[in-house]
């Protein structure tokens, strides 16, 4: 799987991620933003939400999993997050 297949499907999801799981934003950091990826790499998402929920983090979390059959790390905006971490993700995440 590429960059561009992941954020081409994610593109696609997006109205369903909004509705669903109240996503106002979601975009692609890590390794396959940086096209570094192995076959043992996860996908890893940014995600700010309209209203975060357990139900809406661990909803979307099992939905990209099986929608990409990778392992899924999501990091979202959060109070008690590093601002320096969510400083540098938000640096170089690309959105679908």
């Amino acid at each position: 799987m590429t960059k561009q297949e992941i954020l081409l499907t994610l593109s696609k999801q997006r109205p369903y991620l909004e509705k669903e799981f109240e996503v106002s934003k979601i975009g692609l950091f890590g390794s396959y933003a940086k096209d570094k990826q192995t076959d043992e790499s996860d996908i890893d998402f940014y995600v700010e939400f309209k209203r975060k929920t357990f139900d809406n983090l661990a909803g979307l979390w099992v939905y990209l999993e099986e929608l990409y059959h990778k392992k899924i790390d999501i990091i979202h905006r959060h109070k008690n997050n590093n601002p320096v971490i969510i400083s540098n993700i938000q640096k170089e995440v690309i959105y679908g």
